[in-house]
């Protein structure tokens, strides 16, 4: 058993997130390890303090107390997940799926020049076709229009046969599409447990940090073509929640106090 802490730190770890559900009222559960570079716990206090007015001791500290303030954290998280980005934009994640099916009668109006949404992800490209909502022979693809099968819009072409405004009727399949939504700037307050698990380089030393209730705020852009790796950028405090006595833990296995 370790007698003694290293001389010297260099940390590394990771970042684990049990997000809050406002909705249903409860935590959602323990999240994969996240990739960190900054994982930051801040104690903050305020002294008062109490002066003389006294003739011998007038402006000096007769009396002074520190009052603990609530802890700050900060996060730096530098790999991508769907509940880092939804703190960054302050949004709420949903599931979104469309199940495979049919084209059939979908009108849509021809802006030249303009990609116009189809309104289904995942087309098939077999067997696609735009005809005139009023009947008659179907336009040629690449010559009077272009899809983005993928996004499921199509754009008309100004050099190509249909008229701007012209009602078009397309027809085809489309596949099944499964993916998360986050819906920005729904929530100003993302609440969350927060588990650090890392390690001291120098000797190899585990360390746990546990924070019951951390509530961040994101006020930093995220830049999606910075020239450099970038990162999403936490901050905020943390709690002291009902049945505990401080609002985090440092663990380190088998060192003595």
């Amino acid at each position: 058993m370790a007698n003694e802490l290293a001389k010297a730190i260099l940390g590394s770890g990771g970042v684990r997130l049990n997000l809050y559900d406002f909705v249903a009222q409860k935590y959602v559960g323990l999240g994969d390890l996240l990739e960190a570079d900054k994982f930051e716990i801040t104690p903050d206090a305020e002294l008062k303090r109490k002066t003389s007015k006294s003739r011998s001791r007038y402006g000096q500290n007769i009396a002074s107390a520190a009052i603990a303030k609530p802890t700050k954290i900060a996060i730096t998280l530098s790999g991508l997940s769907a509940a880092a980005l939804a703190m960054q934009y302050q949004g709420t994640l949903s599931q979104e799926a469309q199940g495979a099916g049919t084209l059939t009668d979908v009108t849509v109006v021809a802006k030249l020049d303009k990609w116009v949404s189809i309104g289904k992800r995942n087309i098939v490209e077999t067997g696609f076709a735009v005809a005139p909502a009023a009947g008659g022979t179907a336009f040629e693809k690449d010559t009077d229009y272009v899809v983005d099968y993928a996004n499921g819009r199509i754009k008309v072409l100004s050099a190509g046969a249909i008229d701007a405004d012209a009602e078009l009727d397309i027809t085809g399949t489309f596949l099944a599409y499964n993916g998360l939504l986050v819906r920005g700037g729904t929530r100003a307050q993302i609440r969350a447990q927060v588990l650090f698990e890392g390690e001291n380089q120098v000797d190899g030393q585990y360390v746990e940090v546990e924070a019951y209730e951390a509530v961040f705020m994101s006020n930093k852009g995220f830049d999606w073509l910075a020239d450099d790796f970038n990162g999403i950028e936490l901050e905020g405090e943390l709690n002291v929640p009902e049945g505990k006595t401080e609002p985090y833990t440092i663990r380190m296995p088998n060192v003595e106090a």
